[in-house]
């Protein structure tokens, strides 16, 4: 008897089972569609949320293109020919985690709405600074970096133009033309590095222009200025260290200098009559460094570089060469960092203002101060490879350091008839 009643159960169980696996398909198959429609509206709502007027949209597969940036994640085609919503994602900001946006280009090549999807920065670039790319086609050429969150704010920029780079790569979207000023400035890096951060990244300050230039740049680390000038329909960018010293570059990048004259005058004349002096200060670290040396202010050569001040120092009848670099650290802060070299260029001696910035914050760091420094010593040009600068967990100060000595060692060169 026990045996039937346990096969009768075991039979309504499995018959139960089958009619809620039957029911359970039934659902699926009724409310599968409806779900998939509503992710898909779901999904058509994000991309029509930067694209207003987009009748549809069809993913683009990313396999059937060319040059796809590496923080393109999607590209979805509006379906009359419309345009294009791109998803991106950059872990080149200030934390290194992931910065979301999306962002919608009409068949023009002008951005027609922009979104940020997730922001993990620590720094916040304000809610309005996606709405400044609205308008901009692949030049960028409206968008400004924001001052005191440049990492996070030039991710988010470099995030659209690699979408845009990309569309253009594929044909898919004329590309911008850049004015003459526009390619100028972003030839800044190569042409005087103290007007721009390791990273290329712009820091100056913006002064107001007069009668011979259009714009007037000053380093944030007071090794010289910037000018845009124009001589009739030429746009041209003069660049000048703390000596006065002048180069004049067209947008091809070449060394025009010699052709305008008026110009570099201007841009020298400007230069010393607009001086930061630090020498008195200077002069004191110098002494230091070379305990009993004569110290003299010297004019720098024609390098354009984060160097600002240059003396030659003597004792003991041998000549020595002190040197002032000031490179953009941890947060684009500027560090002084003070080198003197024998008559051969080995480093005798080198200090720091300040090589941990806000130290009472930031501990993720190992170092001991006086043996960095001392690490320094005997280096040359030749022998300098940049591990001795290297502090584990402060790279920002690392490289920064390492800029420093290869900058000085460039206008030691120069001295020693070198080319820079």
């Amino acid at each position: 008897m026990a045996k039937k009643q346990c096969i009768t159960t075991f039979v309504l169980v499995f018959a139960l089972l089958i009619v809620f696996s039957a029911a359970a398909v039934g659902l699926n198959f009724v409310t599968g569609p409806i779900i998939e429609r509503n992710n898909a509206a779901r999904a058509s709502g994000a991309l029509a949320k930067v694209f207003p007027n987009g009748k549809g949209f069809e993913e683009v597969d990313l396999a059937t293109l060319q040059d796809v940036a590496d923080t393109v994640v999607s590209i979805h085609k509006e379906t009359s020919g419309a345009g294009f919503v791109l998803n991106m994602s950059t872990t080149k900001g200030y934390t290194g985690n992931a910065i979301k946006l999306s962002f919608g280009v009409d068949s023009e090549g002008k951005i027609v709405g922009i979104s940020l999807d997730e922001y993990p920065e620590t720094k916040d670039f304000g809610a309005g600074y996606p709405d400044t790319f609205i308008g901009q086609d692949s030049t960028l050429a409206g968008v400004e970096i924001v001052a005191g969150c440049t990492y996070s704010s030039v991710a988010f920029r470099d995030a659209v133009a690699d979408g845009m780079n990309t569309l253009i790569a594929n044909g898919l979207m004329a590309a911008g033309v850049k004015s003459d000023e526009q390619i100028l400035l972003e030839l800044l890096p190569t042409v005087h590095s103290g007007l721009v951060n390791g990273k290329g990244i712009a820091q100056y300050d913006e002064l107001e222009g007069d009668g011979t230039f259009a714009k007037i740049l000053k380093a944030k680390n007071n090794s010289g200025y910037g000018y845009i000038a124009k001589d009739g329909d030429t746009t041209l960018l003069a660049v000048t260290n703390m000596s006065g010293k002048v180069r004049i570059i067209n947008v091809e990048g070449a060394d025009v200098t010699a052709q305008y004259a008026a110009i570099a005058d201007s841009a020298k004349a400007h230069t010393l009559n607009n001086p930061v002096n630090t020498l008195d200060r200077d002069t004191l670290r110098m002494t230091a460094l070379l305990e009993g040396a004569t110290v003299t202010a010297a004019e720098l050569p024609e390098v354009f570089n984060s160097v600002t001040n240059l003396y030659t120092l003597e004792k003991d009848g041998a000549t020595y060469y002190g040197m002032v670099s000031r490179t953009y650290g941890y947060d684009n802060k500027t560090m002084g960092v003070y080198f003197v070299v024998d008559a051969n260029g080995a480093i005798v001696g080198m200090n720091v203002d300040t090589l941990i910035f806000d130290a009472e914050y930031y501990h993720n760091y190992t170092l001991d101060p006086a043996s960095y420094k001392e690490g320094f010593k005997g280096q040359s040009q030749d022998t300098f490879t940049g591990d001795i600068a290297a502090i584990s967990g402060a790279t920002y100060t690392a490289d920064s350091i390492k800029q420093a000595a290869d900058e000085i060692f460039a206008v030691y060169n120069i001295l020693k008839g070198g080319a820079n």
